[in-house]
């Protein structure tokens, strides 16, 4: 986690007053945190038809007829959608981006912020741009947009025009995955779930052949196999393989490169996550129906769950394996195969350590937030959370939190929580 490099561990309390704002502006929408912690803030509302970003109480100079989408940046910077005389741009705390567009969405970052795109529309046409460069190309149609941590991005778009009712042309294909705003040569019925490899230079993605047969595609190249779905593919670092769950048979099963990659077949399998460090990889599975498990290079967890498991993330080095877990109505974690006993309303994206030795995560309960740290739930309850940050030496955890109208970034030793 490079954010925790920058941060002050030094001070133990700061704090910024927030109630004040809602007698300030005539409304005041979801706050967001810095990665930090040193600043809070919220689209605010100023008037009928005025909008702007307010960060510590201090608000943009310039304000908008509409405001949407706020994103926190790894700099301590703001991104937020804004609509001035009705065209849209991009706004980093303040300063816009000098293209504007009929309308815009799908905000992304990279990992360490040094690219922003969105998906754009002009003149009835579709791309998408990156640091306020617009693609060259632009489409009827586009859907599926990416962002490699190297900032190149790819999307889905309509290469061949069609009109009502014209199914044969459907049939041959109309779609395309463009990356940069440059189309591949080959055209399918649909693409979906894009995926870059960490050069940002090659895609994978999943591919309609015709009405009942899928595959997985690597560039222009199509996998030489055909299936009854496939889920997202991903990359692996170790070889440029490709990995992708797909369907035969009636059964879900890991392939790589076209081949069978796990022995095991389940009832389902997707959302795939591999550790760059070991290159172990792991995925959301299901053995029977109505039970959910989290399988590890082809062996499941001694643990099921009833309703689902939404997510599941590696630690830095591999060690420690995390999924977030709906099970007799509750949410709580797993970790490395333990369950843990949070019976929460909710429960976000865990903070995990580099050496997998403490996960944090912010839960749900009751409409209050609580601080959980390696299973040990913190007692005080606050009206605002945002992700922690466990310290590089591990001995402090950064609370982003706010109570009785009160932001807090408050630096908490470890060995006083567990």
């Amino acid at each position: 986690m490079e954010e925790n490099k920058s941060i002050d561990w030094s001070t133990d309390l700061k704090e910024i007053p927030v109630r004040e704002w809602e007698d300030r502006f005539t409304w005041v929408e979801e706050p967001y945190v810095s990665p930090d912690g040193e600043t809070i803030a919220s689209i605010v509302n100023i008037e009928e038809g005025v909008f702007t970003v307010c960060e510590n109480g201090e608000i943009w100079d310039k304000e908008y007829e509409k405001a949407w989408g706020l994103k926190p940046l790894p700099d301590g910077k703001f991104a937020a959608c804004v609509s001035s005389d009705e065209e849209w741009t991009l706004s980093v705390s303040g300063t816009e981006w000098e293209n504007w567009f009929d309308f815009i969405w799908n905000l992304q970052v990279s990992k360490d912020g040094s690219s922003i795109s969105l998906a754009v529309q002009k003149d009835m046409e579709y791309g998408m741009a990156v640091n306020d460069k617009p693609w060259d190309t632009m489409y009827d149609n586009i859907n599926e947009m990416a962002l490699s941590d190297t900032g190149s991005a790819a999307a889905v778009v309509q290469v061949t025009p069609m009109g009502q009712a014209e199914i044969e042309v459907f049939k041959q294909g109309i779609f395309s995955c463009a990356v940069n705003g440059n189309p591949i040569e080959k055209k399918f019925l649909n693409i979906w779930d894009i995926s870059f490899d960490s050069s940002g230079e090659n895609v994978a993605y999943g591919i309609r052949l015709d009405r009942v047969n899928y595959s997985i595609a690597v560039n222009d190249t199509v996998w030489g196999r055909h299936f009854q779905s496939v889920w997202k593919p991903v990359f692996l670092s170790q070889d440029d393989s490709v990995i992708a769950p797909v369907k035969e048979g009636g059964k879900w099963v890991l392939y790589k490169d076209a081949q069978p990659f796990w022995k095991r077949q389940y009832n389902q399998i997707w959302k795939l996550e591999v550790s760059q460090k070991t290159g172990n990889v792991a995925a959301i599975a299901s053995n029977e129906f109505g039970k959910w498990t989290v399988v590890e290079n082809d062996t499941p967890w001694n643990m099921t769950a009833g309703q689902m498991i939404s997510e599941i993330f590696y630690s830095e080095d591999g060690s420690t394996l995390v999924a977030i877990i709906k099970d007799e109505e509750s949410w709580t974690l797993a970790v490395n195969q333990k369950k843990w006993n949070l019976a929460a309303d909710k429960v976000f994206n865990p903070c995990i350590s580099p050496d997998g030795s403490i996960v944090s995560v912010v839960i749900e309960r009751q409409g209050q937030y609580f601080l959980v740290v390696n299973n040990h739930v913190i007692p005080t309850g606050y009206d605002f959370m945002a992700t922690p940050v466990i310290s590089p030496d591990n001995t402090k955890i950064l609370l982003k939190a706010a109570k009785d109208g009160v932001y807090q970034r408050k630096i908490m030793s470890m060995d006083k929580i567990l």
